[in-house]
């Protein structure tokens, strides 16, 4: 028995000896690394978390960019980034917080690079965070200032014997007014004018500010528009003229002494991630990608629930085109997200992230109960993105704090509608409808025909009514009397700067500052470990499919639904996982078909 124990014994310390390094004066001292990530900011205009592609990576949402730029800040291995701007389907306002997202890269020294063929304006914007722009010989660079323009169609219409018949509550209530004048009005230039200043402010201090310029350099820049590559360095745009290949000798002389490593985790390189030492792989990514993630997942901790309240407001379910980019936000969809979070007790706290530039009234009154319902359990915090305006400022009222961008295009407080007056139209293309009815008003509302003077009276009169409920439920929101709401309703669309001043929002902030804030409304420690539960869930490719084109696959109801164990099983080797998603878009929510017909009145 001892022998076979000193054996052991013998065998162990033979073992250790094995796998212990040996000695060797002659062994070079370990190279030192610089680690460098890659990061591609591509980003749709979509937040909330794709639909699942079955044969590569899903496309990252624009939280899932935020925490990828949070975690390379605080990634003491990482020494740099190149940062690769690249197609921006953002409006002014998540432009700038991303922009601020990518300032704490260099406040916690990393190095940051950009090489970009050629620049423009929501690029530069991106870019004049870094330590070093580089733009080829042939490049440009285009900054030209801002612009807007509405094409006045009143006079088109007429000649096709056409005639908008459009009724605004709210002066500055200006959606449709293209369809009936022939210029711009008063109330929405007013409106425009310091929307414009914002965001053309916003984008001088921005450049200016990260070049090292003064503002009136800038300006000075602007007004010059274009320039090629050796005007660019000469203006202080860029920092260098050089190709692609000297672009990177020059990143790694910036680290001597070092041989830098690309991390190349930090970027999807379009490439299936499939572990090969695990034969479900395939079938896991595959299988998940199909049938999408609405199996709910292990909760641990508290959690805060971001709830995007993305698109046109319309009444059912939300749709989707094929990519998982939202073409319009059911209030059937949102309100059944914000009754579930309401109902679990791990949920501390919601967030509505809006960028939304109205819709139905109707459904946005819906969405509008179920944050009423929400808020009598725990906090609701709305957080608005580039448009949160009309039914999306209505939807956003109730919360218990309202955060916007300074350049959120908010308020739009009104109601609008319209009809096709074809009275002229019909003959002059040789048709003749005939008609029969029942009741005085059953042929009042036709899309056919115009309206009467009784009928526009008589809508008008119930579009007064819908805008005083609209009035007293901001005034009930914000704690105001509909006396001093209504002054800055009237259809007027306002900055999220302008907003706060009026007291339509509380506070000035992006989408991580409305999730401090629900953490903290909800009683989750700062020390707290939580998490972030987005919603709703992705698609998965056979939903999106039956979506688009109709198809009753009915694949998930009668494999999984009937298989619980099965889901179970999918979602706890991660099959299910919630997959996190270019130009600047000056979104003005009164010129982009905010109107809807009569029998459904926007607001």
């Amino acid at each position: 028995m001892v022998r076979i124990q000193l054996a052991l014994l013998l065998l162990a310390a033979f073992a250790v000896a094995q796998e212990a390094p040996k000695a060797d004066s002659k062994a070079k001292p370990e190279e030192a690394v610089a680690r460098i990530a890659e990061l591609e900011l591509k980003i749709g205009s979509s937040e909330d978390p794709h639909a699942a592609m079955p044969f590569g990576p899903s496309p990252k949402n624009y939280y899932a960019f935020l925490k990828l730029i949070e975690r390379a800040a605080h990634d003491d291995n990482l020494d740099g980034v190149i940062l690769k701007p690249g197609s921006y389907q953002l409006g002014m306002a998540r432009m700038l917080e991303l922009r601020d997202a990518l300032k704490a890269l260099r406040r916690n020294g990393k190095k940051v690079f950009v090489y970009q063929e050629s620049l423009s304006t929501p690029d530069l914007l991106m870019a004049s965070i870094a330590d070093r722009i580089s733009v080829p010989e042939s490049g440009t660079v285009f900054l030209p200032g801002l612009a807007t323009e509405s094409l006045y169609m009143r006079g088109m219409l007429e000649k096709l014997h056409l005639k908008m018949e459009v009724i605004h509550i709210g002066a500055y209530k200006s959606a449709g007014e293209s369809f009936v004048r022939d210029t711009m009005s008063k109330e929405l230039r007013e409106s425009l004018d310091p929307i414009l200043d914002e965001f053309y402010r916003s984008i001088v201090k921005a450049i200016a500010e990260g070049r090292g310029l003064t503002e009136d350099a800038v300006l000075e820049i602007i007004n010059q528009g274009l320039f090629n590559a050796k005007q660019a360095k000469a203006a202080g745009l860029i920092d260098a003229v050089e190709y692609y290949d000297e672009f990177r000798a020059t990143v790694k002389k910036s680290f001597p002494g070092k041989k830098t490593k690309l991390a190349s985790d930090y970027k999807d390189d379009g490439k299936l991630k499939i572990d090969p030492s695990n034969p479900m792989a395939a079938f896991q990514l595959v299988f998940g990608s199909l049938f999408g993630g609405k199996t709910e997942p292990k909760l641990e901790g508290p959690q805060v629930a971001v709830i995007y309240c993305t698109g046109p407001i319309t009444s059912g379910e939300s749709s989707y085109d094929f990519s998982g980019e939202v073409g319009s936000m059911g209030s059937e969809t949102i309100v059944k997200e914000i009754d579930k979070a309401r109902k679990n007790d791990q949920i501390k706290a919601i967030v509505l992230r809006i960028n939304s530039p109205g819709g139905s009234g109707l459904a946005s009154d819906m969405i509008w109960r179920a944050v009423e319902r929400a808020k009598a359990v725990k906090p609701v915090i709305a957080s608005m993105g580039d448009v949160a305006a009309s039914g999306g400022y209505y939807i956003a009222m109730n919360a218990n704090a309202i955060i916007a961008d300074p350049q959120t295009i908010t308020g739009s407080i009104g109601v609008v509608g319209m009809n096709v007056n074809m009275d002229q139209f019909w003959p002059w293309i040789g048709i003749n409808p005939q008609r029969m009815s029942r009741g005085k008003r059953a042929a009042a509302f036709m899309t056919t025909k115009g309206l009467g003077e009784e009928d526009k009276t008589l809508l008008r009169d119930y579009m007064r009514e819908f805008y005083g409920d609209f009035v007293a439920k901001v005034a009930a929101g914000r704690g105001k009397t509909p006396a001093e709401i209504e002054p800055i309703a009237r259809g007027r669309i306002w900055t999220g700067r302008d907003a706060l001043k009026r007291g339509l929002v509380d506070r000035l902030g992006g989408l991580e500052d409305a999730i401090a804030l629900a953490r903290r409304r909800g009683g989750i420690g700062e020390d707290e470990k939580f998490g972030v539960l987005e919603y709703p869930r992705r698609k998965g490719a056979f939903a999106i499919f039956e979506e688009m084109f109709g198809m009753q696959l009915g694949i998930e109801q009668s494999v999984l639904a009937k298989m619980p164990a099965l889901r179970r099983l999918l979602f706890d080797i991660g099959v299910m996982r919630t997959v996190a998603q270019d130009r600047i878009c000056v979104v003005n929510p009164e010129l982009s078909g905010l109107a809807t017909p009569f029998a459904s009145l926007g607001r």
